[in-house]
């Protein structure tokens, strides 16, 4: 009876553990958010999937559990134009804190090192997105301006400036990558744009690409972001496999 006993606990701890490392928490204080609700969403390699709302209490904080069939993205929702995504690993508590009414560019978090990967990318693409605001409302003034000629210069100068906010946000994407290989962070990596325009165009940085397939095929071979960014480098090889002249890049484009 006592070797029945003990077998049946060392079961339970089993199951216990398992269903801990498959899960995990999200403790979250959002200022402004008392009594509203945050939704919980996957991003899986073909859709975003509705998992969850959580209301907030009378002090703004939450906490939401998940167990989750694989490592995925889970975006934290706040409006149809404000969200925050995240990359949780088994068994992470990520503690979330920001405003409710602003929470993309006020979020940190502590708790998930992947999920701090893509809040550096975040962070780095608002810098970018506010100096981008700052170079169009100068250039929405030069073009007002009646002397050709003046427009034609300062045009030139703000081209050359928005060159370097570009190659700026590209050198970051492109380190982000190299320093990463192996986390499903580069798949967001690679697909971050600076005024509509690819930060890594296939075009002319196709390695990376394959930097960012095969440092997945190496950590997680078997996970449903590797094999559908796998299925989709098959087919990209076909009409990228070869280095393409630089594009230009300015303000018109």
């Amino acid at each position: 009876m006592r070797k029945i006993l003990l077998l049946l606990a060392i079961c339970i701890v089993a199951v216990s553990c398992q269903n801990n490392r498959e899960s995990f928490t999200i403790e979250g204080y959002l200022k402004g958010g008392e009594g509203k609700y945050v939704v919980i969403e996957e991003i899986t390699p073909t859709e975003i999937i509705f998992i969850d709302s959580v209301k907030l209490d009378d002090k703004g904080e939450f906490k939401f559990k998940y167990k989750m069939p694989y490592k995925s993205f889970y975006n934290v929702v706040v409006s149809q134009e404000d969200f925050i995504m995240l990359l949780p690993d088994y068994r992470e508590k990520i503690k979330l804190t920001g405003d409710y009414n602003n929470l993309s560019r006020t979020y940190q978090l502590v708790g998930s090192p992947e999920s701090q990967l893509l809040w550096q990318l975040n962070d780095y693409s608002i810098m970018g997105v506010d100096r981008l605001d700052s170079i169009k409302r100068v250039y929405d003034v030069l073009v007002q301006n009646p002397d050709v000629n003046f427009i034609k210069k300062e045009k030139e100068l703000l081209d050359s400036i928005y060159l370097n906010a570009y190659y700026e946000q590209q050198d970051f994407v492109v380190n982000f990558v190299q320093e990463n290989s192996g986390s499903l962070s580069t798949l967001i990596a690679l697909y971050k744009t600076f005024n509509t325009i690819p930060l890594i165009n296939p075009e002319q940085g196709f390695d990376y690409y394959e930097v960012v397939n095969d440092g997945l095929k190496n950590s997680l071979p078997e996970n449903p972001h590797t094999l559908n960014f796998g299925n989709t480098m098959q087919k990209m090889r076909f009409k990228y496999g070869s280095t393409a002249d630089e594009a230009t890049i300015t303000m018109g484009n």
